[in-house]
């Protein structure tokens, strides 16, 4: 699972970069744990997300629905984006509080500005990518690995949410851990069993409804030096807290 920076787009409307289209949209906010879109809904305008974290769910039945993999600053959630062209695919629920901004189609889709859609289409590309790194992450490695990558994914979509950061080096996920396990594709048992062993290691503290990662920043550092090792570099707990402590200690030292 991938957690390079995309490109995000502006919010200041400025002329200049050929982005004051976006000074058209409305901003909204919502609230931890409220929807933002509903599966099958229509998908009538343009939405991204300006602020903050949140997740989507996959409906597997009436009354159950599936954790599918996490968006933030810069994803696209509108029509015509990865979510769904004309209704959503998935549920979208704040993690923490979200602000995104909206803007009709029509606004969007000018014949006369190419250079915009070059620029959404940048986003889209991101956003796409950022939601099917997570859900072949599911997939891939086995069930340590997938979660740790989920744990490291999280810490990159919560870290520039101001109260998301707890004490110092710690980072509060407010996510249950039944909430990690759908993610990563385990039980609630391996789940809480994986959790236990991060947590004896020093790397995590856990609750009924969320998770704290401590020395976030090496969290933060984890998938790049995964992308260059590969993921058995992550195949165990001990290779786990090998490759966290390294981590911890070059951000130390290089300060």
């Amino acid at each position: 699972m991938s957690t390079r920076g995309t490109r995000t787009p502006r919010m200041d409307g400025d002329p200049a970069t050929g982005d004051d289209w976006l000074a058209d949209g409305q901003i909204r906010t919502y609230r931890r744990g409220q929807k933002i879109i509903e599966a099958g809904s229509p998908l009538a305008e343009w939405i991204a997300i300006s602020g903050g974290a949140a997740f989507l769910a996959a409906r597997v039945a009436a009354d159950t629905r599936v954790a599918v993999a996490a968006l933030w600053l810069g994803d696209v959630i509108g029509a015509d984006s990865p979510l769904g062209k004309l209704a959503a695919r998935y549920d979208v629920t704040a993690l923490v509080d979200v602000t995104t901004i909206h803007i009709p189609l029509t606004r969007v889709k000018d014949p006369h500005a190419p250079q915009r859609d070059a620029a959404t289409g940048e986003l889209y590309a991101a956003t796409a990518s950022r939601l099917q790194d997570q859900i072949t992450m599911r997939l891939a490695g086995n069930g340590l690995q997938r979660l740790v990558s989920v744990l490291a994914t999280l810490a990159a979509a919560l870290s520039s949410t101001p109260r998301a950061i707890a004490i110092g080096n710690s980072l509060s996920l407010p996510v249950s851990q039944a909430c990690i396990g759908q993610l990563s594709g385990l039980s609630r048992r391996q789940t809480w069993i994986y959790l236990g062993q991060l947590a004896e290691k020093g790397w995590s503290r856990t609750s009924r409804t969320k998770v704290t990662l401590e020395g976030v920043n090496a969290w933060l550092s984890l998938m790049a030096e995964v992308e260059i090792r590969g993921l058995d570099c992550i195949a165990t707990v001990d290779q786990c807290d090998m490759v966290l402590s390294e981590l911890a200690s070059k951000r130390s030292f290089t300060r």
